[in-house]
Protein backbone atom coordinates (compact mmCIF):
# COMPACT_ATOMS: atom_id res chain seq x y z
CA UNK A 1 0.00 0.00 0.00
CA UNK A 2 3.08 2.62 0.37
CA UNK A 3 4.08 2.01 -3.09
CA UNK A 4 0.67 3.66 -4.37
CA UNK A 5 1.45 7.33 -3.17
CA UNK A 6 5.26 6.51 -4.25
CA UNK A 7 3.44 5.48 -7.43
CA UNK A 8 1.32 8.59 -7.90
CA UNK A 9 3.81 10.96 -7.13
CA UNK A 10 6.40 9.50 -9.68
CA UNK A 11 3.23 9.93 -12.21
CA UNK A 12 2.36 13.19 -11.39
CA UNK A 13 6.22 14.30 -11.23
CA UNK A 14 6.58 13.07 -14.89
CA UNK A 15 3.06 15.10 -15.67
CA UNK A 16 4.94 18.37 -14.30
CA UNK A 17 8.03 17.64 -15.74
CA UNK A 18 6.24 17.28 -19.45
CA UNK A 19 4.19 19.95 -18.91
CA UNK A 20 6.36 22.71 -17.61
CA UNK A 21 7.54 23.60 -21.45
CA UNK A 22 4.04 24.28 -22.83
CA UNK A 23 3.74 26.09 -19.30
CA UNK A 24 6.23 28.46 -20.07
CA UNK A 25 5.37 29.16 -23.36
CA UNK A 26 1.75 29.49 -21.85
CA UNK A 27 2.79 31.88 -19.84
CA UNK A 28 4.89 33.96 -22.86
CA UNK A 29 1.85 34.20 -25.14
CA UNK A 30 -0.13 35.76 -22.61
CA UNK A 31 2.11 38.40 -21.58
CA UNK A 32 0.56 41.91 -22.04
CA UNK A 33 4.03 42.90 -24.29
CA UNK A 34 3.76 39.86 -26.50
CA UNK A 35 -0.38 40.07 -27.28
CA UNK A 36 0.62 43.87 -27.85
CA UNK A 37 2.88 43.45 -30.43
CA UNK A 38 0.69 40.76 -32.27
CA UNK A 39 -2.37 42.89 -31.92
CA UNK A 40 0.33 45.69 -33.64
CA UNK A 41 0.92 43.59 -36.13
CA UNK A 42 -1.64 42.69 -37.80
CA UNK A 43 -3.72 46.06 -37.36
CA UNK A 44 -0.24 47.64 -39.40
CA UNK A 45 -1.18 44.57 -42.00
CA UNK A 46 -4.68 44.98 -42.24
CA UNK A 47 -4.27 48.94 -42.70
CA UNK A 48 -1.49 47.97 -45.18
CA UNK A 49 -3.73 46.07 -46.88
CA UNK A 50 -6.81 48.05 -46.95
CA UNK A 51 -4.26 50.75 -48.34
CA UNK A 52 -2.94 48.79 -51.53
CA UNK A 53 -6.65 47.92 -52.25
CA UNK A 54 -7.95 51.45 -52.06
CA UNK A 55 -4.70 52.46 -53.90
CA UNK A 56 -5.06 49.31 -56.81
CA UNK A 57 -9.41 50.55 -57.24
CA UNK A 58 -7.96 53.99 -57.23
CA UNK A 59 -5.58 53.50 -60.34
CA UNK A 60 -8.02 51.80 -62.03
CA UNK A 61 -10.74 53.73 -61.58
CA UNK A 62 -8.43 56.84 -63.07
CA UNK A 63 -7.40 54.65 -65.62
CA UNK A 64 -10.67 53.77 -66.68
CA UNK A 65 -11.86 57.53 -66.68
CA UNK A 66 -8.61 58.33 -68.71
CA UNK A 67 -9.67 56.04 -71.34
CA UNK A 68 -13.17 57.67 -71.25
CA UNK A 69 -12.05 61.15 -71.48
CA UNK A 70 -10.15 60.23 -74.42
CA UNK A 71 -12.89 58.43 -75.94
CA UNK A 72 -15.03 61.24 -75.26
CA UNK A 73 -12.91 63.89 -76.87
CA UNK A 74 -12.65 61.59 -79.88
CA UNK A 75 -16.44 61.00 -80.33
CA UNK A 76 -17.32 64.63 -79.07
CA UNK A 77 -19.82 62.76 -77.32
CA UNK A 78 -19.00 63.23 -73.15
CA UNK A 79 -21.95 60.48 -71.88
CA UNK A 80 -19.00 57.80 -71.35
CA UNK A 81 -17.21 60.00 -69.55
CA UNK A 82 -19.90 61.38 -67.32
CA UNK A 83 -21.39 57.65 -66.37
CA UNK A 84 -17.78 57.05 -65.78
CA UNK A 85 -17.44 59.44 -63.37
CA UNK A 86 -20.70 58.76 -62.09
CA UNK A 87 -20.25 55.46 -61.51
CA UNK A 88 -17.26 55.72 -59.32
CA UNK A 89 -15.92 59.70 -58.11
CA UNK A 90 -13.20 59.46 -56.28
CA UNK A 91 -9.91 60.08 -58.74
CA UNK A 92 -12.23 63.32 -59.93
CA UNK A 93 -12.32 64.60 -56.43
CA UNK A 94 -8.90 63.85 -55.72
CA UNK A 95 -7.98 65.92 -58.66
CA UNK A 96 -10.10 68.34 -57.86
CA UNK A 97 -9.21 68.55 -53.70
CA UNK A 98 -5.33 68.60 -55.36
CA UNK A 99 -5.81 71.38 -57.75
CA UNK A 100 -7.40 72.91 -54.98
CA UNK A 101 -4.84 72.68 -52.36
CA UNK A 102 -2.20 73.38 -55.30
CA UNK A 103 -3.80 76.92 -56.03
CA UNK A 104 -3.89 78.02 -52.55
CA UNK A 105 -0.58 76.73 -52.06
CA UNK A 106 0.97 78.79 -55.18
CA UNK A 107 -1.58 81.85 -53.97
CA UNK A 108 -0.17 81.97 -50.04
CA UNK A 109 3.43 82.06 -51.50
CA UNK A 110 2.91 84.40 -54.08
CA UNK A 111 1.62 86.17 -51.41
CA UNK A 112 4.54 85.80 -48.81
CA UNK A 113 6.83 87.20 -51.44
CA UNK A 114 7.05 90.85 -51.90
CA UNK A 115 5.21 92.09 -55.29
CA UNK A 116 6.74 94.02 -58.66
CA UNK A 117 5.77 97.41 -59.17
Amino acid sequence: MSEIPERIEREMFEIRSRMAPDVKDLKKHTEPQYIGKQVGDKVKNRVKDAVIRFGKNLADSAKRQARMAGEAGRERNPAPFTDAVKSDPKPLILLAVLLTISLLMARKISNGKPGRD
